[in-house]
């Protein structure tokens, strides 16, 4: 009886062992799974442990806070986005990096694995104020928000910051397609000047008119763009407000950077198409 009872408890024993066993092989396979913010979804690889800290997956916690225009420079390795008006650029094994606008150093260099882009943690828990915690055991790759990341530079001293670069290019000519910064067209000119600043807009000025905030005439400040029909209808030429209702701008072939005045009734005020605000 007692050799019976042995027999089943060792059996029990064995069986207990082997679920265990298995329950753990299941879970080591399992798919690593990325959480942002209480959203779950999968995981394309798995975060690494090196001796200077952990790398981590660039695109989905990326994506995951919102960033949706990352740019990736095949020739370069290079890696680049615009979040919250802040440049970022980041190059495939350098520690050299583009944060927020400035360059900085970075603790390890980012790496790429079966295609995957990845990063230092602490990278992105400094730049997007994110809290991030990798559990091997789980395969649970979790990404809190620990609320918004404080603008570098306040919007005022930012909108001040590009009136003072505009300023600084009066009297360059106009040139067809130029991007400065010795010839500027219209949108070359804005485009120049904001990414001076750390803020990367498009080209073509019908495509700044989509980007930011509309506000009127009477809310304009510093540093908004200023839009007028010119060489065809809708905002194809654009300006950069500088204040007690003047803007400055690349005019047409024969001028040179100039300021104007919005209330101009001879030309100006007649073309007058709408504003936007780029820096909030």
């Amino acid at each position: 009886m007692q050799r019976a009872k042995r027999a089943v408890f060792v059996l029990l024993l064995v069986f207990f062992l082997l679920l265990t066993a298995n329950l753990g092989i299941v879970q080591a396979f399992s798919e690593p799974v990325l959480e942002i913010d209480g959203r779950e979804e999968p995981l394309p690889l798995t975060p690494v442990w090196t001796e200077a800290g952990l790398l981590v997956p660039l695109r989905p916690v990326l994506e995951g806070l919102g960033v949706d225009c990352l740019n990736w420079g095949q020739e370069e390795n290079t890696i680049t986005w615009i979040w919250e008006g802040q440049e970022y650029m980041l190059q495939v094994g350098s520690t050299e990096a583009i944060a927020a606008g400035e360059q900085i150093e970075l603790t390890q260099p980012p790496l790429i694995v079966k295609g995957h882009t990845l990063v230092s943690a602490d990278f992105l828990e400094e730049y997007f104020q994110v809290a991030l915690n990798w559990n091997t055991i789980s395969r649970h790759f979790e990404v809190e928000s620990r609320g918004g990341r404080e603008e570098a530079v306040p919007a005022k001293e930012k909108r001040q910051q590009i009136v003072e670069t505009a300023l600084k290019y009066q009297g360059v000519p106009y040139r067809w397609g130029g991007t400065g910064p010795s010839g500027f067209d219209s949108s070359g000119f804005i485009w120049y000047v904001f990414r001076e600043n750390g803020i990367q807009l498009s080209r073509v000025s019908f495509d700044m008119y989509e980007a930011g905030v509309a506000v009127s005439k009477e809310e304009l400040l510093p540093g908004d763009l200023v839009f007028f029909e010119g060489y065809r209808p809708g905002p194809s030429h654009g300006t950069i407000y500088i204040g007690e209702g003047k803007f400055i701008h690349s005019p047409s072939t024969g001028g040179c950077v100039s300021i104007c005045r919005i209330d101009d009734p001879y030309y100006w005020a007649p073309r007058y198409y709408g504003a936007r605000r780029i820096i909030e």
